[in-house]
């Protein structure tokens, strides 16, 4: 129901609310107004132009990618339901989401999804665009599972991976030559690892964490081969020589060696394949997004946004395979 005010200052328009004689204040000049403030009309072109500029590339970004997944899976002739996006929005929101308050106490649907808007706020998105993601993830999802196999040697390596012997760093993460000598000084006069990599670490994620990784393997795939060699040739306590990885330069501390469990594989099978699935697949999403944008043919017919797009493009700032919300 529009909101119109003829005695107050605010008047808010909104599709068959404007019509002749619903309220004086609105002049015949008003144009394409959608609200009147003071008697001054503010037209939907200033807040379409206002967003564009403001939240257009993200949003124009989230529309790209959702048209490259549905073509995907329109290709593979998959079928992509509403259940399969209310899937994606619950895999989200246990990620995003606590079950349970710092007490241990359950949390409601509502108390969650609360929780989601409030990460999603802090992040700069709306729940339009969260929807949007979400519904790309379930195509990518349907078109990757489509062909998704797990031989018997990779859920040996997984269960390795998971149930073998671990080791568990701190790592200060530096891109620049600077930042490095502020690390190593700080390290030579004694300050603690982790009040330094809180502190000059780069790795926001890691940093806020005072540099603490979880627990990995030898052959954890997501830790490059040389940081995985180092940590393992070292003692608990020891801290490593910077390590360059690509741009990065990576020091370690090992806190402690996690010792194998004694599990058995065939009873750990199941667990093992669902967090082989749950590990690689969204891997695979991401690897398919971004061979999506590269195959697809782009134009930007928008002046500005075509010069931020293309300014993403080159600085390679994450257009691509991105398949987080």
């Amino acid at each position: 129901m529009p909101r119109l005010s003829c005695s107050n200052r605010i008047v808010i328009f909104t599709g068959a609310a404007l019509l002749a004689g619903v309220c004086p204040v609105a002049g015949a000049d008003d144009g394409d107004a959608i609200a009147i403030v003071n008697g001054q009309p503010i037209g939907k072109r200033r807040l379409v132009e206002t967003l564009m500029e403001s939240h257009g590339l993200s949003v124009l970004q989230q529309l790209m990618a959702l048209e490259l997944a549905k073509g995907e899976t329109a290709r593979l002739k998959l079928h992509v339901t509403d259940v399969d996006v209310e899937r994606e929005h619950s895999r989200a929101l246990a990620k995003i989401a606590p079950n349970a308050d710092e007490f241990g106490k359950p949390l409601s649907d509502e108390e969650r999804q609360k929780s989601l808007e409030n990460v999603l706020q802090q992040k700069g998105l709306a729940m339009s665009e969260f929807r949007l993601a979400m519904e790309r993830n379930a195509h990518l999802r349907k078109a990757i599972e489509h062909g998704f196999q797990i031989t018997e040697p990779t859920l040996r390596e997984e269960f390795a991976r998971l149930y073998g012997e671990k080791v568990e760093v701190r790592h200060i993460q530096i891109g620049d030559v600077n930042g490095l000598h502020e690390a190593l000084n700080r390290l030579d006069k004694g300050e603690d690892f982790a009040a330094v990599a809180k502190l000059v670490s780069q790795n926001a994620e890691s940093a806020a964490n005072a540099g603490l990784l979880a627990p990995f393997a030898f052959n954890d795939e997501n830790i490059a081969p040389v940081l995985r060699e180092a940590a393992f040739s070292m003692k608990p306590g020891e801290v490593s020589k910077p390590i360059r990885v690509t741009r990065w330069w990576h020091i370690l501390k090992v806190e402690r060696r996690i010792p194998a469990t004694d599990a058995q594989f065939e009873e750990a099978r199941d667990k093992v394949e669902q967090a082989l699935r749950d590990r690689v697949i969204p891997q695979e999403m991401n690897k398919l997004l971004a061979a999506l944008y590269q195959k697809a043919q782009i134009r930007v017919l928008d002046s500005n946004l075509r010069q931020k797009y293309d300014k993403l493009v080159k600085e390679n700032a994450g257009l691509e395979g991105n398949t987080g919300p």
